[in-house]
């Protein structure tokens, strides 16, 4: 599946995010998944996200892997700004969809694996309640907008979950905590 567009929008009535994936299928249609996901699966997602970006950092370059955190928020940093800069996060999403695989209604998302490997961008199968599972690939800078998606999502919610980027700030406020 290449993935062409993500969004994430909170539905008060429901307490859940409705994420919505488009890609496009191998005859060129414009396919989208409306799913799901619980505050429950946001809080275990973060984690694997934040762990995938780090390791991706220690496969790529293997000399930087004791940096692996303060690298992954300086790329994040730099890929957020390119991505607003060309405006994509304001692009509507796409108005023409061919087909939905797994319905129009959202399927709930119950679980999600994230692979990666030297080899290959990072992946994540999302797993639903009912309706079997769908996999994602991510090319870095995919995964990183995905980041923004979520922590944008979440701020209108009132699910008391902060989705923070980890590197040098943390690491500094936890030393100074240290000293005092």
């Amino acid at each position: 599946m290449r993935l062409q567009q993500i969004q994430a929008g909170y539905w008060r009535d429901e307490d859940r995010l409705l994420f919505r994936i488009s890609f496009q299928d191998e005859k060129g249609g414009l396919q989208e998944i409306r799913s799901w996901m619980t505050r429950h699966l946001v809080k275990m997602l973060w984690p694997g996200i934040i762990g995938a970006l780090e390791a991706q950092v220690a496969l790529d370059n293997p000399h930087a892997a004791h940096a692996s955190a303060e690298i992954v928020t300086m790329e994040h940093q730099a890929t957020v700004d390119e991505i607003r800069s060309r405006g994509d996060f304001d692009v509507p999403f796409a108005p023409k969809i061919d087909g939905f695989p797994f319905g129009e209604h959202p399927i709930l998302l119950v679980q999600a694996h994230i692979s990666i490997g030297a080899d290959r961008a990072p992946h994540i199968n999302f797993v639903s309640a009912r309706n079997g599972s769908f996999e994602v690939g991510f090319t870095s800078a995919m995964l990183h907008g995905l980041c923004t998606v979520l922590q944008d999502a979440l701020k209108s919610t009132d699910w008391d979950i902060e989705l923070r980027m980890p590197g040098m700030l943390e690491h500094l406020s936890d030393h100074a905590r240290m000293l005092n």
